[in-house]
């Protein structure tokens, strides 16, 4: 059964400037990437063509999930507790057990499904949690 849903849209070049240019080969990321994203988010983004257009997918999956899920909640969350990982077929999954697994119970959601997209301007993700 669905229980929330969720929708978020990144400007990508808007989202470039608040990196402050990371890319793949940057050890130190900036405050905003290193607070925002876990160590296994960025390993995943360090092997992408475009490290910093990978984040704003994720980012915006963060937000989607967010949307989806802090409703059911009685105190809302942290988005940036939120994790998404690739599965073994490249697709974005949201990891179940991790930092928010407590707030997943309470919500009573056992699984989320995102899927992200890619265009020249920006990046979009939806969050279906049931």
């Amino acid at each position: 059964m669905v229980k929330g849903i969720g929708i978020d849209l990144v400007d990508l070049a808007e989202f470039r400037r608040i990196c402050e240019g990371f890319e793949a080969s940057c050890e130190r990321p900036c405050a905003f990437v290193a607070r925002t994203f876990t160590a296994a988010e960025l390993a995943q983004a360090r092997t992408r063509h475009d490290a910093c257009q990978y984040l704003a997918g994720r980012f915006a999956v963060k937000e989607a999930v967010f949307k989806a899920v802090a409703p059911l909640t009685r105190g809302g969350f942290d988005l940036r507790r939120v994790e998404c990982l690739d599965a073994a077929s490249g697709q974005p999954q949201i990891v179940m057990d991790g930092a928010l697994a407590e707030v997943y119970a309470e919500a009573s959601v056992s699984s989320v499904f995102v899927s992200v997209t890619n265009e020249t301007a920006y990046v979009e993700a939806i969050a279906l949690a049931q």
